[in-house]
């Protein structure tokens, strides 16, 4: 049995839509304040066939340079577009997403990613309970290393379920660590503070999130993240003497009690992720109508 504890969530920012409020607000201020002292100066400038005073003209200036700050805040060029009422979105977004490798590892900032190369993991509380082991680990400055050479094996896209989903492998994946543990396994006492590495075997993950364009508010999406660990070549140094070689003996049953971990780092990076993404654009335009 598995429990993982402690995954710290970060503070969130207002919704795009408010944000977008705050600038009209701050435009109408700025604009009234400034131009409040012109009103002595008021001269008539001619547009095409219209008439405008200064202050009207000064007033569509300072507009079209708010509306354009807001509106540069664009998903970036090299960025792939799906459409959500193309009949092949979900092949569409699968290629999309494994064409994107090389961005993800120096990060994304346009949607709020940061480098995952390496990805550096909140710290976390970890309890492995089986017929051999009975383990308490505290992590720290946990650190998953090629997290960038994913490969989505599949999508499911159904937005007017809105439904978004699939499946993601992750083949050559490393881990270091530091950690304090307590407790056995098999028959060897564990106990100490320490620091710790992995090779990690295949890691694949499927996920679902059924509510990003119902919710109401970008802090309510949420994820479920299942993942499951093939293998994982585990060295403690500073924790027990010998338990390596047990290690390694062990290593296929340790990757099965740690899965779950890998689900709940995922899943809280996942929902930090596609929060900052609903906060910085609307829904339809991340996965725009063709017409």
């Amino acid at each position: 049995m598995y429990r993982c504890h402690d995954i710290v969530e970060p503070l969130y920012v207002k919704n795009a839509y408010v944000q977008l409020i705050i600038l009209r607000s701050l435009n109408f201020i700025v604009i009234n304040v400034l131009t409040a002292h012109l009103d002595r100066y008021i001269r008539i400038v001619k547009i095409s066939n219209y008439f405008v005073s200064s202050k009207m003209f000064f007033a569509v200036l300072l507009t079209l340079f708010v509306g354009t700050v807001f509106a540069a805040a664009t998903l970036p060029s090299y960025f792939p577009r799906c459409y959500q009422d193309d009949a092949n979105v979900n092949e569409c977004i699968l290629k999309a997403a494994n064409s994107l490798n090389q961005y993800v590892r120096k990060g994304i900032p346009e949607i709020g990613l940061s480098s995952l190369d390496p990805y550096n993991a909140p710290n976390f509380t970890i309890t492995l309970e089986s017929s051999i082991t009975n383990i308490s680990a505290t992590a720290e400055n946990f650190t998953i290393y090629g997290l960038y050479n994913y490969q989505f094996n599949k999508v499911d896209f159904r937005p007017k379920d809105a439904v978004f989903g699939g499946q993601v492998t992750f083949p050559d994946s490393a881990i270091t660590t530091n950690v304090e543990m307590t407790g056995h396994l098999v028959n060897i006492p564990i106990g100490g503070r320490g620091s710790g590495t992995t090779q990690n075997g295949n890691l694949v993950c499927d996920f679902l999130v059924n509510n990003w364009s119902a919710t109401k508010s970008c802090r309510d999406i949420k994820a479920q993240v299942t993942c499951k660990l093939d293998d994982i070549e585990v060295k403690l140094e500073g924790i027990a003497d010998g338990v390596n070689p047990l290690l390694k003996a062990s290593s296929k049953l340790i990757a099965t009690e740690v899965s779950p971990a890998f689900s709940n780092i995922f899943q809280a990076f996942l929902e930090r992720f596609l929060s900052r993404m609903c906060r910085k654009y609307p829904y339809d335009a991340l996965f725009p109508k063709s017409s």
